[in-house]
């Protein structure tokens, strides 16, 4: 019998007439369609289809110098026959995986070694998508050997970018490298920016956050810079020209002077102080003519979330209107300090705005 292509096989599930066929074929030495249907009480359609079905089966042959006449094959045998050109095609896959995957390894040292030459040979050099930019980030950090600096706007991060960088950070701090992170206020308030911070506060990080007036950026041993793209376009900017590497580092630390530790518990004089601030930042931003959705995008919040802070500042200043609220902040110069509730202070992780992809 002639091999079967692993392709052709497609398993035929066998019903009441089929049965029926196989157990007349096993009660005799060999038999002809007109024989079972006689036995059967089948139509000759009926046990032709039934036949062809057994015989692509494996579960019948054809009858030796008989070729109208069938014989039954044992099921353990038709198995033999029916699965060893799956097993073989799927040892000859498994192989070729093996191969392919083992080619391709040995490239990954060239590949990484580019990127890191690349990187290198250019003083400013713009990285396109998000993909590029994850490998630049991979390169950098595995090189990083003094500090890394990351200031990080825009409010709760995404779970997901969190997990992704929990093990480049933990390696990198391993390695005894100085590691300090710059968030948004609004960042204590997320569950999983909390347990991250807490996670690498925890093997030697310093983490603060501040409320609004710093830049997005990741520095590496004063040496490399990444920035954003203009108008949030997806990518970055690798920066190795000292004065701006500098420049970018001394914004960075005059930030840091002001900002406040990231608290990985909860402490409810943290929580008002870091409401009130926020207040505070809205306040100004009210008086400087901007729109909701814009002060909650740099306050890294959502806009409800932000309209629900511009409510109680109009209530405590008992302004008609927000073009009331604004005239009576420019009056007095500074906005009304007073204990918020704590239910308003506690502003929940669902109503944050999720920044952008990081923290690194």
């Amino acid at each position: 019998m002639a091999k079967q292509d692993a392709r052709e096989i497609e398993p035929d599930r066998l019903g009441d007439i089929e049965h029926r066929v196989y157990a007349h074929a096993v009660r005799t030495l060999e038999f002809r369609l007109g024989d079972v249907c006689a036995a059967q009480g089948l139509a000759p359609k009926e046990a032709r289809a039934a036949v062809e079905r057994l015989l692509r089966m494996r579960l019948l042959r054809h009858a030796p110098g008989e070729p109208d006449a069938y014989a039954a094959v044992p099921p353990d045998s038709a198995e033999m026959l029916l699965l060893t050109p799956l097993i073989e095609d799927l040892a000859q896959r498994r192989q070729t995986i093996g191969d392919v995957r083992e080619e391709l390894a040995r490239l990954v040292p060239l590949y990484e070694q580019g990127v890191t030459n690349r990187l290198r040979r250019h003083s400013v050099e713009v990285l396109a998508g998000p993909d590029t930019v994850r490998e630049a980030i991979a390169a950098l950090s595995a090189e990083a050997t003094g500090e890394v600096l990351l200031s990080q706007p825009g409010g709760a991060l995404p779970a997901e970018a969190l997990r992704d960088s929990l093990d480049r950070a933990e390696r990198v701090l391993a390695r005894g490298v100085r590691v300090r992170a710059l968030y948004q206020h609004t960042a204590r308030f997320s569950r999983h920016t909390v347990g991250y911070v807490e996670y690498v506060t925890k093997r030697g990080a310093q983490v603060r956050t501040v409320g609004d007036g710093f830049m997005r950026a990741l520095v590496f041993d004063r040496a490399t810079a990444l920035l954003p793209l203009q108008e949030g376009a997806p990518g970055a900017v690798v920066v190795r020209e000292p004065n701006v590497v500098g420049f970018v580092a001394d914004a960075f630390e005059r930030a840091w002077t002001g900002a406040s530790p990231f608290p990985t518990e909860y402490v409810r004089e943290q929580v008002l102080a870091v409401s009130e601030d926020l207040k505070q930042i809205i306040a100004r931003l009210l008086v400087d003519g901007h729109e909701d959705k814009v002060i909650a995008r740099r306050l890294g919040m959502s806009q409800r979330t932000c309209q629900r802070h511009i409510s109680e500042i109009m209530t405590r200043l008992g302004a008609r209107n927000r073009l009331h609220a604004g005239y009576l902040l420019h009056r007095d110069g500074v906005s009304p300090r007073q204990e918020p509730s704590e239910e308003a202070a506690a502003t929940r992780s669902d109503d944050l705005r999720p920044g952008p992809p990081g923290p690194w």
